[in-house]
Parts: structure tokens; sequence; C-alpha cells
């Protein structure tokens, strides 16, 4: 199976992800196959802040709504979709908890990555400086225009927004969620951060949304510690 790797999770032993392309797509029976997995635990993602933690793989239910899971349940797989929104794959140095999220802009702009690293820290006491969290392929500002509303929310929330956001012409702006959801992962304390250099919409490898429209398929992003 075919998936692109990060540099950073790839050195951890016991850990195992990947970023699926359109040649995977979501087909988490044939990943749980190929890895060895009982059970790849989803969500019904609803654009939020919500964060379920998973304690009990036979019981999770996959329509559960929310936007990140975290788990430190051995052998246990986790994994989000998209179709050029941000997929956010964390794991701690001990290698005893693992997170991934999915980010749109309004889970950027809500900050479902910070609320994330939050629970981390005050369910397990892991600290943020404790934490790798890798930002998958998603779509780069060089392909993600969006109108004054949306810069709007972003530019009266936050600070120095010139770092992921831009004007061009005629109202519309240029949006990098990579980069925001980074900072954001920064601000939260987190240090260990790699951004994959993988725009969704100019790789017509991976399903893009803006590419595509309405009705596109999305792929997988999983990670999972091995027993």
């Amino acid at each position: 199976m075919s998936f692109v790797q990060s540099e950073r999770l790839a050195s951890f032993d016991g850990i195992v992800h990947g970023f699926a392309d359109r040649t995977v797509g979501t087909d988490s029976k044939e990943i749980e196959k190929y890895y060895k997995l009982p059970k790849i635990a989803q969500l019904k993602q609803i654009h939020s802040t919500d964060v379920i933690i998973v304690e009990d793989m036979e019981n999770h239910d996959n329509l559960t709504q929310g936007d990140a899971l975290i788990t430190n349940l051995k052998g246990a797989g986790i994994a989000i979709r998209t179709a050029d929104c941000v997929p956010i794959l964390i794991v701690d140095k001990g290698k005893s908890v693992i997170a991934a999220a999915h980010a749109g802009w309004r889970g950027t702009w809500s900050e479902i990555a910070v609320n994330t690293v939050n629970i981390i820290e005050s369910k397990y006491a892991i600290a943020p400086s404790d934490l790798t969290a890798v930002i998958g392929p998603s779509i780069k500002n060089c392909c993600y225009e969006v109108g004054e509303d949306v810069a709007s929310l972003f530019n009266e929330k936050f600070e120095n927004t010139s770092q992921y956001l831009s004007e061009t012409n005629n109202s519309k702006y240029v949006l990098d969620l990579s980069i925001a959801n980074k900072i954001g992962l920064q601000k939260a304390g987190v240090v260990d951060i790699e951004v994959v250099d993988i725009c969704t919409k100019c790789n017509d490898s991976f399903y893009s949304y803006r590419r595509e429209g309405k009705g596109v398929s999305t792929q997988l992003s999983f990670i999972a510690l091995n027993k």
C-alpha cells in the first residue's frame, strides 16, 4: 500500500502511520489488514472542536461526532478523512498516546489542534513540549482562496495573520491552513512540528474538494500504537 510518510513519525519505533492518497482513499479494512490492526476508529466529522477519547475499541461507534481522536490503547488505530482540509497526527515522545485531528478553515479558526494538545496534557499529564505533531498533505496558499468574510474572522481573532493570510485582489485572500495550524501548535507549546509540503489541489494524486467539487471522495490519515 502507498502512503506519504512523515520523516519524524517514521523515526519512532512502535508507531505506524500514513497519509493515504486517492489510490488508498478511505479503505480502512485494507489498512487494518496490512498493518494487522484490529480496528481503526473514525468519526463523523462536523468541523467542530470536539475531541473524542477512545478508551474501548470494541464499543467505539464510528458515527460519533467530532473532529479529533485521542487514544493510549496499544494496537489501536485512529484516523481522520480529508480532501483539502488539514490532517494532523500527534504522538508523545514516550509513545504512550496518539492523536489525529481534522482541521478545515473552521477547525483551524476554532483551534481544534490546540484543543487536542490541551486535552492530552490534562488527561495524560504529558507536556506539549513532549509531543511531536505532523501536518499532512492539504491545500496550500497557492490554491486556497477565501473571501473577506473568512479572512475577517481570522484577523479579528488572531495576531500576525500575515504569516498565513494575504490579500490578493477584489476582496479575496489566500489562506495557508498548514501554517496557521503550525502557529497554533507552537503557541500551545509544541516544539517538534513537521509540515508535509504537498498541496492536495496541485497534486492530482490526492482528492481535492477545490479541484473536483461537491461529492468528492476523501483520503485517510491514520496513526496507531503497536502492541
